[in-house]
């Protein structure tokens, strides 16, 4: 396939001919333009270049493929997110980016944020719209995070959280009011004065007073150590609370993992125990316990040398197998964390599944996080759920958007790659701790093992080689005993004989050793300690958010019940 170069120019071009077809809404053309583009191998003059280019890409599959107009689950929505995904991993590459390249970046994580609050994503495109915000003041993010903030504020259940969340669309649009000028003409309508931003405003204006907010800046938590003090500041700080109010505040008020399941309506059944009627209140609780843990778990090992020694391990002589591997506490630590996050979206999805009556309980044994979501019986082909296909429910839209980020959906583009493209995927890590080796190296001892690679590479090329060469060998013998078959030369015939049982005696030889190196190389997984923590990271924000959503699908279904006139008898849950 041959290479198109793209400069700056001809991206300057093809910008502008997008935004053209973007601004008049030309679906047609757009699309063709779309098609055009796709399936052809670029090259880029830098890396801000070929930033632009999928960022153009991003911005025309999101006008094509919007959320309103098509199903929730078609693949067509992940587009736009991979085109953003993949411009914003580039533009992080550059080490000293320029105004221009901040700009840039803010403009991605916008339209990859709007991207995802459209999946119903509530909670992960917080971030993105932050980012964009610290970067810049990135106009348009003010507006996406005031409209999410009054979005929040509709779906919480909590009125003190509801009034926060109004409280932060309100700072964000009088911060948004000081900034028209960085917004194009059609972007300011947000701000006219019959907008819903300024009729809320002046209704926030006529029922709160600015000091009714106070207490959430001045709240102090009481801690009993320095120790509890720093988790729950380094828990507060990397938004690890299982409270909404954590991605929007910075406040110790949100030192607390406040997010329950909410009101739901249960009919009364004599047959049932107290513990089987509380049985998903329990179950959430778990969630939440398991959840907890792995996050403590994290917390207590990220700072521990890699040299430090515990008694857990000390009964045996360690074997030096010249990896690098980290074998303490540490290590372990890791890996039980990254096992109990992993098995919270499995037991989120047996959780739904019940909830919602999805399948029958004879199916149990097929529930996981990727099951529920599909058809499980008939069509080999990826089919949604017959129950969740017209879903209007985000909430569920969202926790099959983190599916998808965190392993690959049959009959659909690969997502999860592009969440952090460097590092090992979640599903092998998994896989490799519970089935077979994972090894978490020092960033230097990686460094060092792979060190010889390239020689390592060489020598098995070399041995692919020889063992092509003995192949084509073989086949003229192969020629020459037959001709000799033919000939009754015996003498000749014997001679070749032993020459092929020598040559075949060196293939044999070589394919051994290169089976031995697929083998044994492929026996256990090594990563980088950074590219560990990372991914760990990674999936403990997925698997909060994915407990979040739980709790708020069952509110918008609860919600959207029909009112059926039937008496109801509330009932408090106990707590210990």
């Amino acid at each position: 396939m041959s290479v198109i170069v793209l400069n700056s120019n001809t991206l300057e071009e093809l910008s502008l001919k997008a935004d053209e077809l973007l601004i008049t809404h030309d679906h047609e053309r757009l699309k063709a333009l779309l098609e055009s583009l796709l399936g052809v191998d670029y090259s880029f003059k830098s890396l801000l270049d070929e930033a632009q280019f999928y960022y153009t890409l991003g911005n025309c599959s999101q006008e094509l493929f919007s959320y309103r107009q098509l199903d929730w689950f078609s693949d067509e929505l992940s587009k736009s997110v991979i085109f953003f995904r993949k411009a914003l991993y580039i533009i992080r590459k550059i080490e000293f980016p320029t105004d221009n390249e901040l700009i840039l970046q803010s403009c991605i994580e916008t339209n990859l944020g709007n991207n995802l609050s459209s999946q119903g994503r509530a909670f992960c495109c917080i971030p993105l719209w932050d980012n964009a915000l610290a970067t810049t003041k990135n106009a348009v993010s003010i507006i996406s995070k005031a409209n999410h903030g009054l979005f929040l504020a509709s779906t919480t259940y909590d009125p003190s959280h509801k009034h926060y969340h109004y409280f932060t669309a309100y700072k964000l649009i009088n911060f948004g009011l000081e900034r028209l000028e960085q917004l194009h003409p059609e972007q300011r309508i947000a701000y006219s004065d019959d907008s819903n931003f300024m009729n809320f405003k002046a209704w926030f204006e006529d029922t709160y007073k600015l000091e009714d907010f106070d207490y959430f800046d001045s709240f102090e938590e009481e801690v009993e150590s320095r120790k509890h003090g720093n988790y729950f500041k380094w828990c507060g700080d990397n938004k690890l609370f299982i409270n909404d109010l954590n991605d929007v505040s910075d406040s110790e008020i949100v030192y607390q993992d406040i997010m329950t399941l909410p009101s739901f309506s249960q009919q009364i059944n004599p047959t049932l125990s107290m513990h089987e009627e509380l049985v998903y209140h329990g179950n959430f609780d778990e969630l939440k316990n398991d959840y907890c843990y792995a996050r403590y778990l994290i917390f207590s090992a990220k700072d521990m040398p890699n040299d430090y020694e515990h008694f857990f391990n000390k009964t045996y002589p360690h074997v030096e197998d010249m990896s690098h591997s980290i074998t303490n506490l540490k290590a372990s630590h890791y890996k039980s964390a990254f096992r109990t996050l992993y098995a919270i979206f499995d037991k989120v999805a047996y959780f739904i599944n019940r909830f919602f009556c999805l399948n029958d309980i004879e199916h149990d044994h097929k529930i996981s996080f990727d099951s529920i979501f599909r058809e499980l019986k008939g069509s080999k082909n990826w089919k949604p759920h017959s129950k969740l296909k017209n879903s209007q429910n985000c909430f569920i839209h969202a926790l099959f958007y983190i599916l998808k980020d965190i392993r690959d959906v049959k009959d659909s583009t690969s997502v999860s790659r592009w969440l952090d493209p460097d590092a090992k995927e979640f599903s092998e890590i998994r896989n490799a701790i519970e089935h077979r080796s994972l090894k978490i190296v020092d960033d230097f001892g990686y460094t060092l093992v792979q060190s010889d690679v390239a020689f390592k590479q060489s020598q098995l090329e070399m041995l692919n080689g020889e063992i092509e060469g003995f192949e084509i060998q073989l086949q003229e013998l192969y020629g020459k005993i037959s001709s000799a078959k033919k000939t009754q030369n015996d003498a000749l015939k014997a001679e070749l004989e032993t020459k092929k049982q020598s040559i075949y005696k060196h293939l044999e030889r070589a394919k051994s050793k290169v089976d031995e190196q697929l083998k044994l190389s492929s026996h256990s997984v090594l990563i980088k300690e950074s590219d560990f923590k990372s991914r760990l990271m990674t999936l403990m924000k997925l698997a909060r958010s994915s407990i979040m959503y739980l709790s708020l699908a069952i509110h918008v279904e609860e919600k959207n019940k029909p009112d059926k006139g039937v008496l109801m008898i509330p009932k408090e849950v106990p707590l210990k």
